[in-house]
């Protein structure tokens, strides 16, 4: 699974369910639906999910039970629910490759899978998603086979590369063989650096390194200067969560990370927040509770900027203390991921937390912009009316 503070936020968040009338999915064994989809001549849609995942909820919640969805779906699809830890799951998990969640699969009516999406998604982008999965252009399936027999060309690989993406699946192939196309002197250009910064993910990349050494030609092309930073550190994190989250993880494997990153930056305070940053991954789980809310603090205090790493942590927070110095803290941390960029899940929980530490009139006014927010997207209304309710009954 891929993990991000978002994940490990809002793990056991969304907890209303409401009663399906868009999607039609049919009960019974993956065989049974195979031959169901074979009989009429349908494609299979399979929504591989998890109990415990919180966008799996929303997406089963707020969007499968949607009119439009539903006709769409059930015209063209059999449709089916599959959970990745039970029964069929976890043997089909593994067959097709299903580390994240939602995953959403799609089959010919012949039973072979042809798309692969990984993630939630809102009405309006789950049915464009899906049109992809019926179009043999864009299935990234059926551009696999293209691809493993010869069609190498630019336009083709940018098409595949970004379906490969959406699906969760390995990119670096692809991704290598497009950038030996292009040159090593077109990559510091500005349609070089826009391709890098989607696709190049691995800090062991060639074209990563290239980056690292060539910052300055790439901050000339960026639209932004602070995104080349911005970029470089995104590509570092994945070490510091490989350190972080390996069965035998050592100090002595942090302080080998921790010295790459001190030769990255030549500005103390970007080192700073590289080392601040791989501290707080390395112990964020950590036994000792109080040991991993310090490391949290002097990253989230000091060196965080980014709106929704903010507001995810402030979230998990929310969730697991009642101590109100650490509620103090995270409200500090959703205030500032408000500032930054204001949605309904960062209101909702200032307004959670603000209700935790007794505030209640103000918790009610923000509650209510939360709502107010979250109708306009369709987000979970379930979860902030509840709040409300919770609230009004302390007035």
């Amino acid at each position: 699974m891929k993990i991000t503070l978002y994940t490990l936020a809002i793990i056991g968040w969304l907890t209303h369910p409401t009663i399906a009338q868009g999607i039609k999915f049919e009960k019974g064994s993956w065989a049974e639906i195979k031959t169901k989809a074979k009989a009429e001549n349908k494609h299979i849609f399979v929504d591989a999910y998890t109990t415990w995942c919180g966008p799996c909820k929303w997406q089963s919640q707020k969007v499968f039970p949607q009119k439009e969805v539903g006709d769409f779906f059930n015209k063209r699809f059999v449709s089916f629910k599959l959970d990745m830890e039970k029964g069929e799951g976890p043997a089909f998990a593994k067959k097709y490759k299903v580390s994240a969640y939602p995953t959403l699969l799609y089959f010919n009516p012949q039973g072979e899978v042809v798309h692969k999406i990984a993630g939630a998604a809102p009405a309006n982008i789950l049915l464009k998603l899906t049109a992809d999965a019926l179009n043999p252009e864009t299935q990234v399936f059926t551009l696999q086979r293209r691809f493993e027999k010869g069609e190498k060309n630019d336009e083709f690989l940018e098409k595949y590369i970004k379906a490969l993406k959406a699906a969760f699946e390995d990119i670096a192939e692809p991704v290598k063989l497009y950038l030996s196309q292009l040159g090593k002197d077109q990559w510091a250009t500005t349609k070089g650096w826009k391709f890098i910064s989607q696709y190049v993910e691995k800090p062991s990349a060639e074209a990563f390194e290239y980056v690292l050494k060539n910052q300055a030609k790439f901050e000339q092309v960026a639209k932004k200067k602070k995104s080349v930073k911005n970029y470089i550190e995104k590509v570092l994190e994945v070490d510091m969560k490989k350190v972080a989250f390996s069965k035998n993880k050592s100090e002595a494997q942090l302080d080998s990370l921790k010295q790459r990153l001190k030769e990255v930056f030549t500005e103390k305070k970007d080192v700073e927040k590289l080392l601040a940053k791989a501290d707080f991954w390395f112990f964020y789980l950590d036994k000792d509770k109080e040991k991993a809310f310090r490391y949290v603090l002097k990253y989230y205090d000091n060196y965080c900027d980014d709106a929704a790493d903010l507001g995810g942590m402030a979230a998990r927070y929310s969730i697991i203390t009642s101590d109100p110095k650490k509620l103090e803290k995270a409200l500090a941390w959703a205030e500032k991921s408000v500032r930054l960029k204001k949605t309904w899940y960062n209101t909702s929980t200032q307004a959670r937390l603000l209700y935790k530490l007794k505030r209640y009139l103000e918790a009610k006014k923000v509650a209510e912009e939360s709502l107010a927010l979250s109708k306009k997207i369709g987000g979970d209304l379930g979860q902030t009316q509840a709040l409300l309710e919770k609230i009004s009954a302390k007035l």
